[in-house]
């Protein structure tokens, strides 16, 4: 940890600084020359800047493509990666790091839990120093700043980009007798009631914040950070939601069928359609190759909206070495390092100028990253993300499986006062 060899360098400094007293006390002027020679080393030594992030095996060579070769560009700066193999021990180590002083100076995490960060000052607003290292910030897809700025102030710059879909099993859509691609809502569902049928449910409905999220923003709403939890068109979308089960018996949820999660339900054919990602294409030329889907926007509900998220690198505030880290990030975002991304791993790049060569490779999904560029949405979880996201699931299942006594205004009204604003 950079923590502990900062501690060395100062036990080291302190030993070099008695043994020039030492040697200076004996008169010999030509030690004292070789101390004052190493202190102008050291202060012409370059300055280490960590960064901390989880990776699988492809996502570590892209960090590393990243950060090589950037003395080049900043011989005042020297990169050191510290990598965690899950999110799980990357948020055991890191947080216990920033308590104790000793994290990092960047770490690389989602937007999607960043709030908790922000609200408490973990984070160091960017603006400032993206301006002293001159880093161009119009490069970005504007959409995707929403998720990692605050009361005017941006505390991240994102270095990959994904937004939400509609997935459709194209068989089973030309078998629906509908022609037209759902825009609405209301023509969603009319698709779904065309679908159900032989054992098959007309949507995937995964109770989970993702999921439900992408309903709250279709009819205009937004979790706000905790600020609009219980307002109408919140109330609106998880209703929404709901009725997919209950009212209209158009939904099937993965724990129905025990699978871990809504693409499988979507491979083995048991929704014919499903809130869904890009990286649903991937997944599917393993699990189910002779599928072909159809992807779209996010249908209205009654605005155009759909998730525009990232991950992203933010600056610690704890930081001794903020305009050194801002300077990395630039470094880190240049073109090679994006275009790496889409190569190696798979991401769509957050430099929208080079959005158009991921979708060569993936041309099915040119109009749902269309439609993320206008009319992209943050998740905006409340500050205490994890719970939050646990009792809204725990509530939207009591409300579906169980008979729940709560209304959805009344799980949201519940939710506001314990996560609101």
């Amino acid at each position: 940890m950079r923590g502990s060899n900062m501690k060395k360098s100062w036990l080291y400094l302190l030993c070099t600084v008695l043994l020039v007293m030492v040697v200076s006390a004996c008169g010999s002027k030509s030690n004292t020359d070789q101390g004052a020679s190493s202190s102008q080393d050291a202060k012409n030594a370059p300055v280490e800047v960590t960064m901390a992030y989880w990776a699988n095996a492809a996502e570590q060579k892209n960090f590393e493509f990243m950060v090589n070769g950037i003395e080049k560009e900043y011989p005042e700066i020297k990169v050191k990666l510290q990598q965690y193999p899950t999110s799980d021990e990357f948020w055991k180590a890191v947080p216990a790091a920033i308590a104790a002083g000793v994290g990092p100076d960047i770490i690389a995490m989602s937007d999607e839990g960043n709030y908790e960060y922000i609200a408490k000052g973990v984070l160091e607003p960017l603006d400032d120093w993206i301006g002293q290292a001159g880093f161009d910030k119009s490069r970005i897809t504007a959409s995707l700043y929403k998720g990692w700025s605050d009361n005017g102030k941006l505390y991240g710059i994102p270095y990959d980009s994904s937004t939400s879909m509609l997935a459709i099993n194209k068989a089973l859509f030309d078998k629906s007798g509908i022609t037209k691609n759902p825009e609405t809502m209301d023509e969603l569902l009319t698709l779904a009631k065309a679908m159900t049928k032989d054992g098959m449910k007309g949507i995937v409905g995964n109770i989970d914040p993702f999921h439900i999220t992408q309903y709250v923003h279709a009819f205009g709403g937004d979790w706000n950070f905790g600020k609009t939890i219980n307002s109408p068109e919140n109330i609106k979308g998880v209703q929404f939601f709901t009725d997919l089960f209950l009212k209209e018996k158009v939904a099937i949820a993965p724990i129905e069928v025990g699978a871990p999660w809504d693409g499988e339900v979507f491979a083995k054919e048991k929704g014919a359609m499903s809130t869904a990602g890009p990286w649903y294409v991937g997944y599917l030329k393993e699990a189910n190759p002779n599928m072909q889907m159809i992807a779209l926007p996010m249908p209205k509900g009654t605005v155009d909206a759909q998730s525009a998220y990232s991950h992203g690198l933010s600056i610690l505030q704890g930081s001794q070495h903020k305009l050194e880290a801002m300077k990395v990030i630039k470094y880190a975002l240049r073109d090679e390092s994006q275009l790496d991304a889409i190569e190696t791993v798979g991401y769509s790049p957050a430099v929208s100028s080079l959005l158009p060569k991921y979708l060569e490779k993936y041309p099915e999904l040119k109009p749902v990253f269309d439609n993320m560029e206008k009319a992209g949405m943050p998740f905006a979880y409340p500050k205490d993300t994890k719970n939050f996201n646990a009792d809204l699931v725990k509530g939207v299942e009591e409300i579906i499986f169980k008979g729940g006594k709560k209304s959805v205004e009344e799980l949201l009204n519940e939710l506001q006062t314990k996560y609101g604003q």
